[in-house]
């Protein structure tokens, strides 16, 4: 059951149209070159990439804190001594919160576990993940609870909210299933991690992404759906819970939401869908009261794919 002294805020996502983008530590250039970690977070350009937001008319922003890789654009003591070198020095979240919010754009935090697959060996090892319920699972909770609890009281109410994704690789009860570990009877502790999500700001809206096109709850204590989409006419099931804000999530230019080598050095990434299809769908959503985000490529200096938001420009 859901105790909390004090709901978490929905209400600004209503007909909400934003924007995401998946920056991490395997970002390229535009010349395809995957620069040093530390350099991309030094080098991005908080600025302009929240005056592109702005021009699309994006009210909210999805931004990946770490996703494959397990790194994160600022200083954080709580994963130096998990595995050092996975920070930066300079505070990214901080500066883009401040130039967000400057243009009335709130920020939703995205957060992978970062052991969904093989990009990140050394991380599951480090976190606990590898060594499966026998030895080190517990241990995993206790690393990504202390982060995201680190993250949250870090930004405070500069966090609107939390995506959180990878579930269907910690917890075998939904409706994927890609556990890579010995795991045994052993159950991720859910009410720990949305309690250390909103222990900075206790409003933050909190999902928990159960994959494409589901709605299936790992707890009782989520307040909106994470609505991955990969065609625009995608069915969702089952209904959405009553006081549960509904929202789609789909990729507007490439569906491998990161810029690669090979995507840079393909030539421009045009939308997949036109200008019509995309006014259709936000009217047919955001006119319901659920939240719209489309993902769209960016480049690791913080740089936007220019023709994505031309096509929102023209239809906001």
């Amino acid at each position: 059951m859901n105790d909390r002294a004090m709901e978490a805020d929905t209400s600004w996502m209503a007909g909400s149209v934003g924007i995401s983008t998946h920056w991490t530590s395997q970002s390229v250039n535009a010349d395809g070159m995957r620069p040093a970690y530390d350099e991309a977070v030094r080098r991005f350009d908080v600025q302009a990439y929240a005056d592109t937001l702005a021009s699309a008319g994006a009210t909210h922003c999805i931004f990946t804190l770490t996703h494959a890789e397990h790194y994160l654009p600022l200083p954080l003591p709580v994963l130096d001594r998990i595995l050092p070198g996975r920070t930066a020095q300079r505070d990214l979240v901080a500066d883009l919160i401040e130039a967000l919010s400057d243009r009335g754009i709130r920020l939703i935090a995205y957060y992978n576990h970062s052991c969904n697959g093989n990009d990140d060996p050394e991380w599951k090892k480090a976190c606990g993940y590898a060594a499966g319920a026998t030895d080190g699972l517990d241990r995993f909770a206790d690393n990504i609870c202390s982060i995201v609890s680190a993250l949250s009281g870090r930004y405070g109410d500069g966090i609107s909210a939390w995506w959180f994704d990878s579930a269907y690789s910690i917890d075998p009860s939904g409706p994927s299933n890609t556990i890579s570990c010995a795991m045994g009877d052993w159950q991720f502790p859910w009410l720990r991690l949305t309690s250390a999500a909103r222990s900075g700001n206790p409003r933050a809206a909190v999902t928990i992404n159960a994959g494409i096109g589901r709605r299936f709850a790992y707890c009782d204590d989520f307040d909106y759906y994470a609505g991955e989409a990969v065609r625009l006419d995608e069915s969702f099931a089952p209904e959405a819970l009553p006081g549960k804000r509904d929202h789609r999530w789909i990729c507007l230019d490439s569906p491998e939401w990161i810029l690669t080598r090979k995507i840079a050095q393909s030539g421009p990434i045009p939308p997949r869908f036109t200008a019509t299809e995309v006014r259709d769908y936000i009217r047919e959503h955001a006119g319901q009261g659920r939240m719209v985000t489309f993902n769209v490529l960016i480049e690791a200096s913080g740089r936007i794919n220019p023709a994505p938001v031309e096509l929102l420009q023209s239809v906001s």
